[in-house]
């Protein structure tokens, strides 16, 4: 990623963009039960999948029974050859096209060139790219990242006339071109939505007339889409276009929407692509991916999405899904760029029409990018070789906790190689800590004592590696809460859970630095964590790591893995600090804080794994509030994500270095005394934003706000 990849212009484009169409998806969804629909599109999409041969063969003898003519295409290059015989065979030297990502992944409009036929786009916006000679940078607006501006230019250059710099004027142009073609045009080819078995109907879905008339004026008429979007009914495909619509533009329904069964004049061809969504179909862990229905959702909620764009971001298909997609339709090595570019917030989960894992999915197909390829070389040192061993890594912040006096100033770090500098440019880098948070837990264990005495039971905080060894005062500060609520606080190892080597698809030292935490924690009482990617990792992956694993080698050895009853039971006690106090010790809290409120003002920040993985971010507001007396300020914004995602942000520091900038203007937008969150590293990454740009805002872990006012009592 170089710097120039980040343009401001298009950074602002696509989130002014974001701000509009989250509002109208919020309004088009109200009064509707989003989770409730997108759970009945899953199971049916599924069970689709299941059935798709059978529900094919009846979509064929259906729509043969109508006239159309059904063809089946193994890849793209199949399609193509198909689809050009087709042309030949009507006599047709020109087609007109509606939008269809289909046609992208094959090549076709370049395929026909190279045969003397030319492919003219109708779409609006897949004209204008079509115009600039650019490729679609979104699924559902193929021409998003261009101004208003930019295509009264591309008009101007490219047809040779006049041209006024307002959307109707734009508009007008673009149906003076396109209208004379369309009627002139010897045949249309358009995508499909949705095949209906039932019927042998195409749904077409379009917000612009050009759908319909590009399937209806001329002559023949060309469906070309893929085997996965075949349907039982019609029912279904409605429930599909309920979710379809507002999810994609935030419309309740959309301009036109077409079922078209057999041709309206000569011909109609189907042509159904596979292009390996057989191989895709039964793999029994990325299978779900077959569901997308292209809506293109979670390109605008990507953070990663809305500061690069499609460009960028892409191969044919687009972000997160586009990587899972470009894996198998266009090779694996193919997908690694666009897998690296996910930073794994998991927020496209959170509106995906039919619930794909899109973040877990990225994940696991690092795993296999890492398998096939071996991976980045530092990657490889530092997570296979550092990571998984504690021991080494317990050395070498011994190491620079003994070089501290020359290597920091003022806590941060200074005198960096020339390398690192453009890690350091856009954040202070924090030195290692005085003392580590075992240290500091040891020395401070009589006050604890004092303050409670264990009269609730054991309790255990896993402090995580960044808490160990960079921030023990917030590990110290939760330990303090948790003794004074009357907990007998134990600290658990201050390694690595494993998080950023399974996220970086290096899951053999995940599971190895996994197993390394589990054997330590066995025991009692609850798990308390200061990270919620620690929560993450040893409530959920960890644990699915051992079930995947249980018979094998990781790292060329054989680990001792827990029994599933045991792991399972471990798993169930771990919560992160706020989620658990929220649900376990409310009343007490409430008893032992002050009754007034604070002289500062705090504003919260949204750690992605707090708020779209664990759903706690709630929790956190509740502690907060009854810590100060008032709700916390909301940082506004549209990308709640602070950039960090730990190895992202050496991967893409540029990316990084423009989301904390957001994060940097939210928080001088709030003007808030204090910034709260539940992160280590979004504890690094905006404390030191704030501390490179001399910003006068303390940035404080939840567990320190709250240790402060018990204290204050």
């Amino acid at each position: 990623m170089k710097p120039r990849d980040v343009d401001a212009a298009l950074k602002a484009a696509l989130q002014s963009f974001y701000e509009s169409w989250s509002g109208k998806r919020a309004t088009s969804f109200a009064g509707s039960d989003f989770e409730a629909l997108r759970e009945r599109l899953a199971k049916v999409r599924d069970a689709a999948i299941d059935d798709q041969e059978a529900l094919l063969a009846r979509f064929e003898e259906e729509a043969r029974r109508h006239g159309s003519q059904v063809l089946r295409a193994e890849d793209g290059a199949e399609a193509n050859r198909i689809i050009l015989e087709i042309l030949e065979r009507h006599g047709a030297k020109t087609v007109v096209k509606s939008k269809s990502m289909v046609s992208e992944e094959t090549g076709l409009n370049a395929a026909l060139a190279r045969h003397g036929v030319a492919a003219r786009e109708t779409d609006l916006g897949e004209w204008i790219v079509q115009l600039a000679g650019e490729a679609p940078t979104h699924m559902v607006m193929p021409a998003i990242h261009l101004t208003r501006a930019g295509v009264a230019r591309i008009f101007a250059v490219r047809l040779g006339r006049k041209v006024v710099d307002d959307i109707p004027s734009l508009v007008r142009i673009a149906r003076e071109e396109l209208r004379h073609e369309i009627l002139a045009a010897p045949a249309g080819l358009t995508g499909a939505n949705a095949l209906i078995a039932e019927s042998g109907a195409v749904m077409l879905v379009t917000n612009e007339g050009n759908g319909r008339l590009v399937s209806s004026l001329p002559p023949v008429h060309i469906v070309l889409t893929t085997t996965e979007k075949v349907l039982p009914n019609t029912a279904d495909a409605l429930l599909l276009l309920r979710l379809l619509t507002r999810n994609a533009t935030g419309q309740p329904v959309t301009s036109y929407v077409s079922f078209i069964a057999g041709p309206h004049r000569a011909a109609q061809y189907i042509v159904l692509l596979d292009n390996h969504r057989s191989e895709l179909r039964t793999d029994p862990r990325f299978r779900e991916v077959l569901r997308c229905i292209k809506c293109s959702a979670c390109l605008n909620v990507c953070p990663v999405y809305q500061v690069v764009g499609g460009g960028v971001f892409s191969h044919v298909y687009m972000g997160g899904i586009g990587s899972l997609l470009t894996a198998w339709i266009h090779g694996l090595r193919e997908s690694a760029d666009l897998a690296g570019l996910c930073l794994g917030c998991h927020r496209c989960e959170e509106v995906c029409a039919t619930k794909i894992p899109i973040g877990g999915l990225v994940a696991a197909l690092r795993e296999r990018l890492v398998r096939e390829t071996g991976g980045r070389l530092w990657k490889r040192i530092a997570l296979d070789g550092v990571l998984a061993r504690p021991a080494l890594q317990r050395g070498i912040f011994r190491a620079g906790r003994a070089a501290r006096p020359a290597i920091q100033k003022e806590g941060y770090a200074r005198g960096l190689p020339l390398w690192m500098k453009k890690y350091d440019r856009f954040r202070a880098l924090p030195a290692p800590a005085k003392k580590s948070l075992t240290r500091l837990f040891h020395e401070d264990e009589a006050g604890r004592r004092r303050d409670a005495g264990g009269a609730k039971g054991p309790l255990t905080l896993f402090p995580g590696c960044l808490v160990q060894n960079i921030y023990p005062g917030v590990g110290l500060a939760a330990g303090r809460v948790l003794a004074r609520l009357g907990y007998e606080v134990r600290l658990g190892p201050g390694g690595c859970c494993g998080f950023p080597a399974w996220n970086a698809g290096h899951t053999d030292a995940a599971l190895r630095a996994f197993l390394a935490v589990f054997q330590v924690l066995e025991g009692e009482g609850p798990i308390i964590t200061l990270c919620p990617t620690c929560t993450t990792m040893l409530a959920r992956v960890g644990p699915e790591l051992v079930r995947e694993r249980r018979d094998r080698k990781p790292g060329g050895r054989r680990a001792a893995v827990p029994e599933v009853e045991e792991l399972e039971r471990c798993a169930g006690r771990v919560a992160a600090f706020s989620q658990f106090l929220a649900c376990h010790e409310k009343g007490a809290l409430e008893r032992l804080l002050p009754g007034s409120g604070t002289a500062e003002s705090i504003a919260y920040h949204d750690s992605c794994h707090h708020k779209y993985v664990l759903g706690a971010s709630g929790a956190s507001r509740e502690i907060l509030k009854m810590a100060s007396g008032a709700e916390p300020a909301e940082l506004p914004g549209a990308a709640s994500c602070c950039g960090f995602a730990g190895v992202f942000s050496i991967d893409h520091a540029e990316v990084s270095e423009a989301l904390l900038a957001d994060r940097l203007a939210a928080v001088s937008a709030a003007g808030a005394d204090v910034v709260a969150l539940d992160c280590p590293g979004c504890l690094l990454q905006i404390r030191g934003g704030c501390a490179r740009r001399g910003l006068k805002v303390e940035v404080r872990h939840t567990a320190e706000i709250l240790d402060e006012r018990l204290r204050d009592r």
